[in-house]
């Protein structure tokens, strides 16, 4: 991932990697001359004779200094730069990973739990790991040139550097082991403190918040949460810094019992005091080197971990590929197109039962049916599966007589216009919110002003300080608007589109009787040359449709005219008469 991203970048990571090790190693040995320039001068006269070598050698750990720190300069930009390019393209390949799994997918817990746990650790771990590898050649490096300036010392010193290093880099491999399941396990407390946390904090929510004092008892289940991770923590902090600290007091031990050994040496005329000298530092450079390359190794090992969670959401399974055959010759739109239904059934990912079962229903061209049921009847399932945010458990639904199997859900998607009770309220301009309805249209003027007037925006607009180019909404100190001058500009969204299907879910639930009766005028116009399917609670809404289905659990139960449905006595008659009662009661 990371050599395609950015080879030259890469390269000079590892160059300057290499160069970082060669000049440690070489410093220590260049460090051994000069104390040994000083004890054993050449016999000189002159004081600059006698100081020649020692300051030549001076000079030259200079210079190896020097390119040091030129290296690590270069290598601290290389990674940063890396850092931004890769946190880029590992967000990026979320947000399209996220764009291709099918709608289901974001009504199911699990695969939640999984795209959070990949957002998390999104930006750093995957360079996080690449770095770790570096570090790790590096001291390979490193150390090699450090066992080569022991081994006149003895094997032994190469074993001991060996052996006191092992424990501590068990200890950190089996603690970032246990740290990665903790964080594992903590997805679902991390969605719901995060939940928490907007709740109290978005302008949506915070009203209820305020006015039921609920701020209080809120804020005791966001704390229960991070407390909670706190106390899992700080076990494992105890118990990590525990370990290191008792592996890495006997490591001291070993290394202060060789340092007395060398001493001892030095004493006895064994060794120069610049060996000793050498001895020492690169001693203790290659046990601090050594612990360095294990924790690299616990480290990458760690990131690994972490990647893995990546790896298991972009495996994800996606939706179908866009079918071979062309969308025009697939699909005309240059009429309204039938629907139809057979036997179709569907059942959420991980339901124990159908949300709807044997659905069978055929809407003629051009025709108008408004859905009517109860809350949780299924209305709005049924929308998603026709409009291709759900494909149906079981049975068939065609348009124009096209199994919608055999198309690119996309090719389904760009023929229909629609609205949800749970529109977006986008956070952006006037012409985005309403241009984003049909992409290739957004800087046209006429027809997104088109797409204004239909969905009786207009007045909106011009009360605008910039029109179309004003932000809107709160978040980013835009323009505020009302729930039904929201729902008008996510109604000329819809007609944007210039679809063939229009399908709209409680269009006008947040606007007042004239607004409501004004848009559905307009609805009784625009729809001509337009299959269109509607719900709505709204009896007298529902009249205009060409014909009412009535759902209750998941089923049709009735369907027909409004007086027909009236006749038959009823879930409609019921629900109508409870309606006409409560208003009659208003008045």
């Amino acid at each position: 991932m990371v050599y395609g991203l950015d080879r030259a970048l890469l390269v000079t990571l590892v160059v300057g990697q290499a160069l970082d090790a060669a000049s440690v190693v070489s410093i220590a040995w260049v460090g051994k001359h000069i104390i040994d320039a000083i004890v054993h001068p050449p016999i000189a006269d002159a004081l600059l004779a006698r100081a020649t070598p020692a300051l030549g050698w001076v000079a030259l750990e200079f210079a190896l200094i020097g390119g040091r720190a030129l290296v690590s300069q270069s290598n601290s930009y290389a990674q940063l730069v890396l850092r931004s390019k890769l946190g880029l393209h590992v967000n990026l390949l979320i947000l399209d990973k996220a764009n291709r799994v099918a709608y289901a997918r974001f009504e199911d817990p699990v695969f939640m739990n999984s795209m959070t746990q990949a957002r998390r650790e999104a930006s750093a771990r995957p360079l996080d790991l690449v770095t770790q590898a570096l570090a790790l050649a590096k001291t390979t490096l490193t150390l090699t040139g450090f066992a080569a300036l022991l081994w006149s010392l003895g094997a032994w010193a190469i074993a001991i550097l060996i052996v006191t290093a092992l424990p501590p880099f068990w200890a950190e491999a089996r603690f970032a082991n246990e740290s990665f399941l903790l964080q594992r396990a903590r997805s679902l407390r991390y969605r719901r403190s995060f939940y928490l946390e907007s709740v109290l904090t978005t302008e949506a929510t915070v009203k209820e918040v305020k006015l039921f004092q609920l701020a209080g008892w809120l804020r005791d289940k966001y704390k229960d949460i991070l407390e909670s991770f706190h106390a899992e923590e700080t076990g494992l902090a105890r118990r990590r810094s525990f370990a290191a600290f008792t592996l890495g007091l006997l490591g001291s031990l070993a290394l202060y019992g060789t340092y007395g050994w060398i001493v001892a040496q030095t004493v006895a005329g064994a060794i120069t005091l610049g060996a000793m000298t050498l001895y020492m530092g690169v001693f203790r450079q290659g046990q601090d080197t050594l612990r360095a390359a294990l924790s690299a190794i616990s480290k990458a090992w760690e990131d690994d971990l972490y990647m893995t969670n990546l790896d298991e959401f972009l495996a994800v399974p996606e939706e179908e590929p866009d079918a071979a055959e062309p969308l025009d010759a697939a699909l005309p739109d240059d009429h309204a197109p039938s629907l139809s239904l057979d036997n179709v059934s569907f059942r959420y990912p991980g339901g124990s039962r159908d949300a709807l079962t044997d659905i069978t229903l055929h809407v003629a061209p051009g025709e108008t049916i408004a859905l009517v049921g109860k809350n949780g009847a299924g209305k709005t399932t049924l929308i998603k599966l026709l409009v291709g945010l759900f494909r149906p458990t079981s049975g068939i639904i065609r348009v124009d007589n096209v199994d919608v199997a055999t198309l690119s859900m996309s090719a389904l998607r760009r023929r229909v216009g629609v609205i949800f009770q749970d529109f977006a309220r986008l956070q952006l301009s006037m012409r985005d919110n309403v241009g984003v309805g049909w992409l290739p249209s957004r800087d046209d003027d006429i027809a997104v002003g088109a797409a204004i007037t239909d969905g009786g925006a207009s007045e909106i607009v011009e009360r605008l300080p910039n029109g179309l180019e004003t932000p809107l909404g709160r978040a980013f100190g835009g323009d505020d608007l009302s729930g039904g001058q929201w729902q008008r500009i996510a109604l000329a969204r819809a007609f944007m589109r210039k679809s063939r299907i229009l399908v709209l879910d409680e269009p006008t639930a947040s606007m007042d009787a004239e607004g409501e009766h004004e848009i559905f005028q307009r609805f009784r116009d625009l729809k001509k040359d337009r299959t269109a399917i509607l719900i709505t609670h709204r009896f007298g809404t529902v009249r205009m449709a060409d014909r009412i289905v009535v759902i209750d659990g998941g089923r049709i139960v009735e369907q027909g005219t409004h007086d027909a449905l009236l006749a038959l006595g009823g879930l409609y008659a019921r629900m109508f008469s409870l309606q006409a009662e409560g208003l009659r009661g208003g008045g």
